[in-house]
């Protein structure tokens, strides 16, 4: 179906999704949200479903990490938050069962670290000349920085930058061959201004402020979903993210082959052909349709000569590019910080340093080193124990006691994920050249995942659910 748009979909959805039987078989490439969703829903409507996913579980980049950890922590290593707005995420949550909690996120004890010195947000006006602040800006607040430098310019782009259905108009498009960092530098915004209000900017966290998107920034923060209007509506799924995805597995669990990477994908006027590596042998599957969810990082090692791609489409896989980001965990035997609710943002290359834990039960906690651009990108490439070091050496300078309360160490490094290859999308500046050809359709192949929503910013399970409930109208039209 041509000239889907983000309002008829939700309006679809609400409303019930139409039934398709023209389709006897489907073949689901990924067993993330936006895979586990499609193939769910094509099963409740005697679609025969096959997902081939690359790993030993399900939920993609939603991975909570459990192990090595005692007493029955847990960290996120991916999706961490989901708010009222979220309207698919919400509905696969009641659907399924799976509760929710406070976010982690929200009413932080946060504080900045700076030069070696703990600076509180409301302290800032104190060192203001030793941060570096402008004249103007030194006697402003982090709040008043932001409404300065972002709430008050994003008003008066116009109401499309906050428009419930996406639409890039002349004047976005415009904002989207400018980079974030460009725009706040011409706001006036100092270095110093603009390394204090980036922590807000959550899904923009790839430290690549020189090549995003202004566009897609500035409708991220005018949204209702944005980090920096957070409050008591931003929530956690409890007892861990991955609980949606195995619960939406579960539900197809004889649909669901694992440890099944796929190599090629192959297309005819009558088929499409998917083949894959099942241990030493090479195995091919056809279907009348195929549903790519696998993000375009990883699509890259794939063999598509034969799937009928168009050149846009090679073109966007090709280009796409995702946010470096590597969290390492630091298992402590006890909280040994004054903070309730640690966070830390730091001019180190530990980044962010947070309790990961700080609503689960027990003495231990998990401090979690969350790394993002470039610092992440020199990390992945230490091995473990290096990674555990470095963090280790790093979090004592700022967090006396962190090696006498240490007791294990883990990290996960997105970009040496071989089935992701990166955190979430990054849109770039251009983004908007490639926002379409990531999720149009080509013959029998159909694109899914957070990479390929109508918004143009990733990092999110909404966008991911949303993009199945697209592809599910693509198939019920055909």
């Amino acid at each position: 179906m041509q000239g889907l748009t983000q309002e008829y979909v939700r309006h679809t959805m609400d409303g019930g999704l139409p039934s398709q039987n023209t389709i006897d078989s489907v073949i689901v490439v990924g067993a993330g949200l936006s895979g586990l969703a499609a193939a769910y829903e094509l099963t409740k409507q005697g679609t025969r479903v096959t997902v081939l996913e690359a790993s030993d579980r399900p939920g993609g980049r939603t991975w909570t990490y459990r192990q090595p950890f005692a007493d029955g922590l847990h960290a996120e290593a991916g999706a961490m938050t989901v708010t009222e707005h979220c309207s698919y995420t919400m509905h696969y949550l009641r659907e399924m069962g799976v509760d929710t909690a406070p976010s982690d996120l929200v009413d932080t004890d946060f504080s900045y670290y700076r030069n070696g010195v703990r600076i509180r947000p409301d302290k800032i006006d104190e060192h203001a000349e030793a941060l570096g602040l402008h004249e103007d800006e030194r006697h402003l607040t982090v709040a008043d920085l932001f409404a300065r430098y972002v709430t008050k310019f994003n008003e008066n782009i116009g109401s499309e930058v906050s428009a419930l259905d996406w639409t890039p108009t002349p004047k976005l498009l415009e904002l989207d061959q400018i980079s974030v960092r460009r725009i706040l530098a011409d706001r006036g915004a100092s270095p110093a201004a603009i390394s204090l209000i980036e922590p807000l900017f959550l899904e923009m966290r790839g430290g690549e402020l020189e090549s995003a998107s202004a566009m897609a920034w500035a409708r991220y923060e005018s949204s209702p979903r944005s980090f920096s209007t957070a409050d008591a509506q931003w929530y956690k799924v409890e007892g861990g993210t991955d609980l949606l995805a195995r619960a939406m597995a579960e539900k197809i669990k004889d649909q669901i082959l694992y440890r099944r990477p796929v190599v090629r994908i192959t297309q005819s006027d009558r088929e499409a052909q998917v083949t894959f590596l099942d241990r030493d042998r090479l195995q091919t599957l056809s279907a009348d349709r195929v549903i790519v969810t696998a993000p375009f990082s990883s699509m890259r090692r794939l063999n598509l000569s034969m799937a009928g791609l168009s050149a846009a489409k090679h073109a966007a896989i090709r280009k796409l590019k995702y946010v470096s980001v590597l969290r390492i965990y630091l298992q402590m035997r006890k909280k040994f910080w004054p903070e309730q609710r640690l966070m830390l943002s730091t001019d180190t290359p530990i980044c962010t340093v947070r309790d990961a834990t700080p609503q689960q039960p027990g003495p231990r906690k998990i401090l979690e080193c969350w790394l993002t651009g470039w610092p992440a990108q020199a990390a992945a490439s230490m091995s473990e124990d290096e990674r555990v070091n470095f963090a280790l050496r790093e979090a004592e300078s700022m967090l006396p006691g962190a090696r006498e309360n240490f007791e294990l160490g883990a990290s996960v490094a997105w970009d040496n994920e071989p089935y992701a290859g990166g955190a979430y999308v990054l849109p770039e500046v251009g983004h908007s050249e490639l926002m379409e050809h990531t999720r149009s359709p080509e013959g029998r192949i159909h694109f899914a995942g957070e990479h390929t929503a109508f918004e143009p910013n990733g990092g999110s399970m909404n966008y991911a659910l949303e993009s199945a409930i697209r592809v599910l109208l693509e198939l019920s039209s055909v």
